[in-house]
């Protein structure tokens, strides 16, 4: 039977902090550092690796969410543009079947998020104040979620300004807190 990847985390920091820090020369300041570092990044591997897949499918829908929401305005708002047949075909896609890997995941919500950019840029070169303020708007909402997202997920670094403001986990994971709900 093979190790799961928790034990096969576990099992690298540990070595990590019981054979290979203890032997680096206490005068190498910066390996001493990195492998410090190293061992920071495995324990907050071991704590996301089981729920990495849900992290990036709720990624991947906020995003769906907003570009569908920015085509959306655009075409009320007659802006017409190659980019919004870009956004149709990564979401008609993604109706069909959900990627089965976190990589494959995040390789959508990435595409997805060139196209939304894409679609920012030719608004606010050709389209109207109304609209422009609209998408502002309406990205500016999104960020606030997923950044919010992004704080509870790196929340083990110790490194948020206020880690009192943070959810558990599970609640970004698990309800509909998280999940970006255009406004419009």
């Amino acid at each position: 039977m093979l190790p799961d990847i928790a034990i096969r985390i576990n099992n690298l920091i540990k070595s990590l902090e019981k054979t290979i820090v203890p032997a680096i020369d206490p005068d190498q300041s910066m390996a001493r550092e990195q492998a410090a570092l190293v061992v920071s990044h495995l324990n907050l591997l071991a704590q996301q690796w089981d729920t990495a897949y849900l992290y990036e499918v709720r990624s991947l829908e906020n995003m769906q969410a907003l570009a569908q929401q920015l085509a959306h305005l655009c075409r009320a708002g007659e802006i017409a543009t190659p980019v919004l047949e870009d956004i149709d075909s990564v979401t008609g896609e993604l109706t069909e079947q959900l990627p089965q890997t976190v990589l494959a995941v995040n390789r959508y919500t990435i595409s997805l998020g060139q196209s939304v950019d894409a679609l920012i840029n030719a608004v606010f070169k050709h389209g109207s104040p109304e609209l422009k303020q609209q998408l502002q708007e309406a990205v500016l909402d999104y960020n606030a979620c997923q950044s919010a997202r992004e704080r509870v997920w790196f929340g083990a670094t110790n490194l948020d300004p206020d880690p009192s403001d943070l959810a558990s986990m599970d609640a970004m994971l698990f309800t509909d807190t998280y999940k970006y709900t255009p406004t419009r």
